[in-house]
């Protein structure tokens, strides 16, 4: 047995593959792990929605939790879940966590890897985190464009067959890695268009069985604070009247290859408050169109945060037209154009069903 305090015990489960059992242990059933984002689904110990419960397999473990959102916010982690499971306290918690990983308890540390020269740091970071914001807009780093002459300036044939078309290609800027086999995206900022950095995708087939990322984005990337697409696309997003918001970078180069410059994506399937007022401020319809794979509660989430401020909708794929994890955007161009024919808009019958589910 060994001592361990709260951070490196969150670190301990992620590394040793302890998440799936930790949730096991707490009661939570349909438990689902997903490679491709890296997070796991599962139902409530005292529900039957499999997705009901997020939990992020990283260091901080984070845990959204969208049947149950008034005992869960920003902050809450693998051991808020505990808490809510096993109605008990957070060192109750703590304790239970020690003895299903046989570890051994000897009080709580608050033990912290940030260093505070200015005591009122700490409470900014906190008030930040819990917010979901993590830079000051006023201090982006931009890079510098030079970065870009590592890599060739090339469509890869993978992206190709896809059905990215040359021009599209140009447009954003995609080159290749031959060293590291990866398709390189720049990612630039939405207003002034200057290098943010990079999303590199591996070429590999089997890379989860290689060990190997799928994807690499520069670490200083302010993800919370862009939204890719829309510095290219802001001219026919203004003049076509509303913006399509999908997940990854790749869906918006599709849809620009079929002349449909319309569309920006959040690089993840979480939208941050900074996000939402850079949308707000288009002044134009907002269509979310999320992967399949996606539950309605986290659709339903991001389109309350727009509703009674701008015309709000979503695609939701009824008809089993996508595959699994599909994008609306890695459909055919008419099947496409069905499912925003036939979207659904998030009124106010909409927004009691998302009530509903809190």
């Amino acid at each position: 047995m060994i001592e361990i305090d709260t951070i490196s015990l969150k670190k301990y489960i992620v590394e040793n593959n302890k998440i799936e059992f930790v949730l096991q242990e707490i009661g939570c059933h349909n438990i689902k792990y997903h490679p491709l984002k890296n997070y796991y689904t599962c139902s409530n110990y005292n529900g039957d929605n499999p997705t009901a419960i997020n939990v992020f397999n990283d260091d901080y473990i984070k845990v959204v939790n969208w049947t149950r959102s008034k005992n869960f916010d920003k902050a809450s982690d693998i051991i808020t879940l505990i808490e809510y499971n096993k109605n008990c306290s957070f060192i109750e918690a703590l304790k239970f966590l020690h003895k299903i990983l046989e570890l051994e308890y000897n009080g709580y540390s608050k033990k912290s890897e940030i260093k505070v020269k200015n005591p009122c740091e700490l409470f900014k970071r906190i008030k930040d985190s819990v917010r979901g914001k993590g830079f000051d807009v006023n201090e982006i780093n931009y890079l510098d464009e030079d970065l870009l002459d590592d890599f060739v300036p090339l469509l890869h044939i993978n992206w190709f067959k896809e059905g990215v078309m040359p021009w599209s290609a140009d447009k954003f800027g995609l080159s290749y890695s031959y060293k590291r086999k990866r398709i390189i995206v720049p990612l630039r900022h939405w207003m002034t268009g200057k290098l943010l950095g990079t999303n590199m995708r591996t070429v590999i087939p089997d890379y989860a069985e290689l060990g190997i990322k799928k994807f690499l984005i520069t670490p200083s990337y302010p993800k919370s604070l862009n939204l890719f697409g829309l510095y290219e696309n802001y001219k026919s997003i203004q003049e076509a009247g509303y913006v399509v918001i999908f997940e990854s970078e790749k869906s918006v180069i599709k849809r620009d290859s079929l002349n449909d410059s319309t569309c920006v994506a959040l690089s993840g399937h979480t939208i941050s408050e900074e996000q939402v007022r850079i949308l707000i401020g288009l002044n134009v319809d907002i269509v979310v169109a999320l992967d399949k794979d996606i539950p309605i509660e986290e659709v339903r989430d991001i389109c309350n945060k727009f509703y009674g401020v701008r015309n709000v909708y979503y695609i939701w794929d009824k008809w089993n037209l996508l595959r699994e994890k599909d994008s609306p955007a890695d459909a055919l161009n008419k099947i496409y154009q069905f499912l925003m024919k036939y979207k659904i808009k998030f009124d106010d019958k909409e927004h009691k069903e998302y009530l509903k589910g809190l």
